[in-house]
C-alpha cells in the first residue's frame, strides 16, 4: 500500500505565505487578484493572508490598478514594505571589507568600504568587521524595523552548516569561526558562506538571469571562484565546497598557487594574472601608460587604470586583458563540458573590464566547448560586479525572511 505523505496545518500556512512573499518580491506592484492569479490559492485565503502581513508591517497598500472595463472595483496594488525592516551583507575580501545595508525591498540605503592593507593579522580585520556592524546597528536597527540578519561572504573554504571559516589561502586564515563570533554580539541569523557562492546566489535572486534554472557563475578578482544555481538552489556539493573552480589545475607544470598546488586556474585568470603581463611587458621595454600610473611602485596598479588604459588604446593593456580572457574562456569550456549551464555569469572586480574579457571569453569557449554543451549557452556580466558577495550575503538573509516568516509573524 502506498505511503500517502501529508503537511501539517501550520506547514502549509508557512509555505503559502512564502508563496505570497516570493511572487511579490518578483512582481510588485500588484492587486491581491494577482496574487490569486499567479499562486493559484483561493482569494480568500489571498486576503486572509495578506491582511497578516500588512498587520505585520511586511507589505503596503500603494495604490489602485488602472481602471479596466472589467466589473467590479479596482485592485489595490501591494509591495513589500521598504520600512518592515534592514538587512546587511558583509564580504571580507583580500585588502578590503565591504558592507551594505538594504531596506526590506532590497533597495541599498548604505554601504562602507575600507581597506584592510594596514592591518595585521585576522583580529585586527575582524575587529574593524564588528566596529563596522556596531556602527550599522547603531544607525538602523529601531524597535520597529528590525535587522533581519546579516549575510557574509568570505574567499576560502567555509562549514556553511556552522559557518567556521576553514581555510581562505589569499587571506591567510584557517579555522575562524567567523559565524559565531559575530551571531554573539549581535542577536539576529547570521549566516557565512564561500564569497563566490554568496555571489552565485544573489546574482540568481537579483539579477537579470534570475529566472534562469541553470546558472553557472565565476567570480574573479585576487582569486577565482564561483557557483552553481540549479532552480533557485545553490549546489552545495557533498561537503560543501562545491564552486572552487579556481583550484582546477589548468597548467601542470605552472605557476605556485597560493592553496599549495601549481597551474591552479586563478594563476592565469585573475587581477593579479594581468598585473603580471604588465610588468612584464614594462620591464621588456614595451611602453605602456601604465608605467607612468604606477610610478615604479606595481603595487599601485588597479583593474581601472588597466581597463582605462585600454580604452585608450594602450596596446599592453588590451593584450594582457585579452590573455587573461583567453584563459578565463578555456577554464569556462570546462565547466560549460561538465555541468551544460544555460547561462554563464562573470563577476567580481575583474568584471569590470568585462568589455575586453567577454568577446574573448566567448571566442575561446565556443572553440574549446563541445558545441552541443555550448549550444544556447549565453555569457553574460554580473548585476552587482564588485557588490556581488555583499550582496548575495542580503540575498541569502532576504530568502530566509521570505521562506520562514515564524520569527516575524
Amino acid at each position: 500500500m502506498p505511503i500517502r505523505a501529508s503537511v501539517d496545518h501550520a506547514t502549509m500556512y508557512r509555505m503559502n505565505m512564502a508563496l505570497i512573499l516570493n511572487q511579490l518580491r518578483r512582481n510588485a506592484p500588484i492587486s491581491r487578484a494577482g496574487l490569486a492569479t499567479l499562486t493559484g490559492l483561493n482569494k480568500a485565503t489571498i486576503s486572509t493572508m495578506v491582511r497578516t502581513l500588512l498587520e505585520r508591517g511586511l507589505l503596503h497598500e500603494i495604490g489602485v490598478n488602472t481602471p479596466t472595463s472589467e466589473v467590479g472595483r479596482p485592485g489595490i496594488n501591494l509591495e513589500l514594505n521598504p520600512d518592515a525592516g534592514y538587512l546587511i551583507g558583509l564580504e571580507i575580501g583580500v585588502g578590503f571589507i565591504s558592507l551594505i545595508v538594504t531596506d526590506f525591498t532590497t533597495r541599498i540605503v548604505a554601504r562602507r568600504y575600507e581597506s584592510t592593507l594596514d592591518m595585521e593579522g585576522p583580529a585586527a580585520i575582524l575587529e574593524r568587521t564588528l566596529d563596522l556592524l556596531r556602527d550599522a546597528f547603531r544607525q538602523y536597527r529601531q524597535p520597529d524595523r528590525p535587522v533581519f540578519g546579516i549575510g557574509v561572504g568570505v574567499p576560502g573554504l567555509v562549514d556553511t552548516t556552522s559557518g567556521l571559516l576553514l581555510f581562505a589561502p589569499n587571506l591567510g586564515w584557517e579555522n575562524v569561526a567567523l559565524q559565531e563570533i559575530i551571531a554573539r554580539e549581535f542577536p539576529v541569523p547570521v549566516r557565512v558562506a564561500n564569497e563566490a557562492n554568496m555571489a552565485a546566489f544573489g546574482e540568481s535572486y537579483f539579477g537579470d538571469e534570475q529566472e534562469s534554472r541553470f546558472l553557472l557563475y565565476v567570480s574573479t578578482g585576487v582569486g577565482l571562484g564561483g557557483g552553481i544555481v540549479v532552480d533557485g538552489q545553490l549546489l552545495s556539493g557533498a561537503t560543501g565546497f562545491a564552486g572552487e573552480f579556481g583550484h582546477m589545475t589548468v597548467v601542470p607544470d605552472g605557476l605556485p598557487c597560493n592553496c599549495g598546488n601549481v597551474g591552479c586556474w586563478e594563476t592565469v585568470a585573475t587581477q593579479q594574472a594581468v598585473f603580471r603581463f604588465v610588468q612584464a611587458a614594462a620591464k621588456a621595454g614595451r611602453k605602456t601608460a601604465l608605467t607612468s600610473i604606477v610610478s615604479g611602485d606595481w603595487r599601485r596598479l588597479t583593474i581601472p587604470a588597466v581597463v582605462g588604459a585600454a580604452q585608450q588604446g594602450d596596446a599592453v593593456a588590451r593584450e594582457a586583458l585579452e590573455e587573461t580572457g583567453h584563459w578565463l574562456g578555456i577554464g569556462i569550456a570546462n565547466l560549460v563540458n561538465v555541468i551544460n549551464p544555460r547561462h554563464v555569469i562573470l563577476g567580481g572586480p575583474l568584471s569590470q573590464a568585462h568589455a575586453f574579457l567577454l568577446p574573448v571569453i566567448r571566442e575561446t569557449a565556443a572553440r574549446h566547448a563541445l558545441k552541443w554543451a555550448m549550444s544556447g549557452v549565453t555569457i553574460g556580466v554580473a548585476a552587482h560586479a564588485a557588490d556581488g558577495a555583499a550582496m548575495g550575503g542580503i540575498a541569502a538573509i532576504h530568502s530566509m525572511v521570505l521562506n520562514d516568516l515564524q520569527p516575524w509573524l
